[in-house]
């Protein structure tokens, strides 16, 4: 009885196992043999892009398509083929689509005749994966979605559709445009209707607009009430005032210390941005006070007052008053004296960002050189200078070397 039950249970669970595969590949097997088995059942092809060096692709293998309803949906209503895009029937592929492939993994959902049908690219979430290839079973795919939106239609479900089905595939500025047509001459009021939210929620970022300032006002209700994700509310809010604040903000110079364009004087804007970030229990509000404090202090001319502020953020070693930021307040502050008493403060504060660890701490020789300079220290300038000169053509070849597109 005892081994009866014993062969009963390993049953259950070999089957218990086989149900719960995920996808099934065909691996880089011949293009035409799939496309002759999608003719003979009738049915769409689904195409895994991958390369053998890309980490997406790897972690989509290892995490999304082993998954139960991944398999269950996708088995049955695809033929499913994975191509290293790199290598046999791979590469013509990728010659073949490469308008439809932006980079890697490329996920394609292709008809019997060769038409791509739906394209996403990227690591995709399991339920994103399954409701766009539903799309693609429905007919409601990107492609035919596009054709009924240049015709003009402007329903909320076909927009809430073709905006998913853009944003799977990664096809970022039509999306973006798709977005700001609609959103130009939305009512506020209209962002607390699901359907309307869940397709352009995200994409209301112009931090001037009306959309823009319901949105810092609701923001509590939409996570609240409405059960939206204020943790990504809190994090748009908070990059399109980092944004606007580091414009408003900024203080560009030359090599002379001269403005290559005057210090923004649009302080009341600034202080309603740091309010919008206070409003959302922003972290960082506190940082945007003193530096729109310093920016206040230079429009006057209060140079000493600017510099003790500058000095406070060094000292409390806030994030927005590191080497370059403040390296560019010195610029700026050393052209316009000759104390030096005051080039030596300054001098003293710079060099106190040194042996940091840092990965921009090259910059500061910069700033160093154009204060040596002007406190007659000539040899020293200059070999601080080469010495910033020298790993600036070092971190430049490396961001070359970085986005090279060959492989």
């Amino acid at each position: 009885m005892k081994r009866i039950l014993l062969i009963l249970s390993f049953a259950i669970l070999t089957v218990g196992h086989a149900n719960a595969q995920g996808i099934e590949f065909r691996d880089n097997t011949p293009w035409a043999d799939i496309v002759k088995l999608a003719e003979e059942q009738d049915k769409l092809i689904f195409i895994d892009c991958y390369t053998t060096w890309c980490g997406p692709c790897k972690a989509l293998a290892r995490e999304i398509f082993p998954q139960k309803k991944v398999g269950d949906y996708f088995n049955p209503n695809f033929i499913c083929v994975k191509y290293d895009m790199e290598k046999g029937d791979g590469k013509m592929l990728n010659e073949r689509y490469k308008e439809h492939i932006p980079g890697y993994p490329t996920l394609l959902f292709i008809d019997k005749q060769g038409n791509v049908k739906q394209q996403m690219a990227g690591f995709q979430e399991a339920d994103v994966l399954i409701k766009t290839a539903q799309m693609a079973v429905q007919g409601r795919d990107l492609f035919t979605l596009r054709k009924e939106y240049e015709a003009g239609n402007r329903d909320i479900a076909l927009l809430g559709d073709y905006m998913a089905s853009l944003d799977a595939a990664f096809l970022k500025d039509d999306a973006k445009k798709v977005a700001e047509d609609y959103l130009k001459n939305l009512d506020p009021k209209e962002l607390d209707r699901d359907e309307v939210w869940n397709a352009f929620g995200k994409y209301v970022t112009d931090i001037h607009s009306p959309l823009f300032e319901h949105l810092v006002n609701n923001a509590g209700r939409y996570g609240g009430i409405l059960k939206r994700d204020r943790q990504a509310i809190n994090f748009q809010v908070k990059t399109a005032c980092d944004t606007e604040l580091r414009h408003l903000l900024r203080i560009d110079i030359d090599e002379q210390g001269q403005l290559q364009q005057p210090l923004s004087t649009d302080t009341a804007w600034a202080e309603k941005v740091i309010w919008y970030m206070e409003k959302t229990g922003q972290a960082g509000a506190d940082l945007y006070k003193l530096q729109l404090y310093v920016h206040k202090q230079l429009l006057k001319g209060q140079h000493a007052e600017a510099w003790q502020a500058i000095k406070m953020g060094v000292k409390s070693r806030m994030s927005g008053f590191h080497s370059m930021k403040v390296g560019d307040y010195v610029d700026y502050l050393a052209a316009q004296t000759r104390d030096k008493k005051v080039l030596k403060e300054y001098l003293g504060v710079m060099e106190g960002f040194l042996h940091r660890g840092t990965s921009l701490e090259y910059t500061v020789y910069k700033t160093l050189a154009n204060l040596n300079r002007r406190l007659g220290n000539k040899q020293l300038a200059e070999e601080q200078q080469k010495n910033y000169d020298t790993q600036m053509e070092i971190e430049r070849k490396k961001f070359e070397e970085f986005f090279k597109t060959d492989k």
